[in-house]
C-alpha cells in the first residue's frame, strides 16, 4: 500500500472514528436533556467546537504515525511530489463527489430548519453532510487508484 493510499485510510479511520465518538457523547447528552433550554445550543457550540479540536490533534497524530513508520521501515514518504493526468482527474472526480455529500448535507440542514426540526437537527445534519464528503472523497480516491485510474 502506498503512502497516499495508507493516509487516505487514515483520514476516513479518523472521520469514522470521531464522528462516533461525537454521536456518543450527543445521544448521552441528548438523553440527559442538556441540549434543551437556552443553554442548549451553547453546549451544542462547544461539542462541536471539541469535534473540530478532536478532528485536528488526531488527523496531525495518525499523519506523524504514518510518516514516523515510513521513515523507520525505510519506505519513501511519497513516491515523488510529480502528479500525472490521472492523479487530477482522480482528485478532482473526488472533489465533486465530496462536494455533493456537503450539499446534501447544507441541503438537509436547510430542510430541517424550514420544517421546523429546529437548531439541534440541522446542525447534526450539516455534519453528517461534511462526514460524509470526507469519508466519500478519500475512499472514492482509493478505489480510483486500486482500479488503476
Amino acid at each position: 500500500m502506498s503512502w497516499l493510499e495508507r493516509s487516505w485510510l487514515a483520514q476516513t479511520v479518523r472521520a469514522l472514528t470521531i464522528y462516533g465518538w461525537y454521536l456518543i457523547r450527543h445521544r448521552e447528552l441528548t438523553s440527559s436533556g442538556a441540549f434543551e433550554g437556552p443553554e442548549g445550543l451553547k453546549l451544542l457550540g462547544w461539542e462541536i467546537l471539541l469535534l473540530i479540536l478532536a478532528t485536528i490533534v488526531i488527523g496531525i497524530v495518525l499523519q506523524s504515525a504514518f510518516v514516523i513508520t515510513a521513515i523507520a521501515s525505510g519506505q519513501e514518504s511519497r513516491n515523488g511530489f510529480d502528479e500525472d493526468e490521472r492523479d487530477r482527474q482522480i482528485e478532482a472526480r473526488a472533489m465533486k463527489h465530496g462536494f455533493t455529500a456537503t450539499g446534501f448535507g447544507f441541503l438537509g440542514m436547510v430542510l430541517a430548519l424550514w420544517q421546523g426540526l429546529g437548531a439541534l437537527w440541522a446542525i447534526n445534519l450539516m455534519l453528517a453532510g461534511m462526514v460524509l464528503a470526507d469519508v466519500t472523497v478519500n475512499l472514492y480516491k482509493s478505489f480510483r487508484y486500486w482500479r488503476g485510474g
